[in-house]
């Protein structure tokens, strides 16, 4: 009985945990969308104590990735940031809305264009 229990406790303990840490990455990709939506060539002072706090709290290498990217940014992502951020467009196991920002990100000149406004409010609003 005890073999079946334990198991069975330790999931509903780990449960909240694990709820935990998806909202915090939806979160960190709600908020680094709604910056890049807005960005006009860099972040500014604001956005980057925002992305500098998310990448201090990250949760995933997903997160740190696009946070640091972001944090470097001026008018476009820099070079080093842009090979991470091609590695985690294509990785099957990265989650959906981080592959999608990481794509938005190397394709911007100075600001997001009209399709990539309207990709990242879908982010923005959770739609995946």
């Amino acid at each position: 009985m005890n073999r079946r229990l334990i198991p069975s406790l330790i999931v509903l303990l780990l449960f909240p945990v694990a709820a935990s840490v998806a909202s915090a990455h939806e979160s960190a990709i709600r908020t680094m969308a709604t910056i890049t939506l807005h960005l006009n060539h860099y972040p500014n002072a604001a956005e980057l104590r925002q992305l500098e706090a998310i990448d201090r709290q990250a949760t995933s290498a997903e997160i740190h990735t696009l946070a640091r990217a972001l944090l470097h940014m001026r008018h476009t992502v820099q070079a080093e940031d842009a090979q991470a951020l091609r590695r985690l467009a294509s990785d099957a196991h990265a989650s959906q809305p981080a592959r999608e920002l990481a794509s938005i990100l190397l394709g911007i000149q100075h600001h997001p264009s009209a399709s990539d406004r309207q990709r990242l409010k879908a982010l923005i609003e959770g739609d995946d």
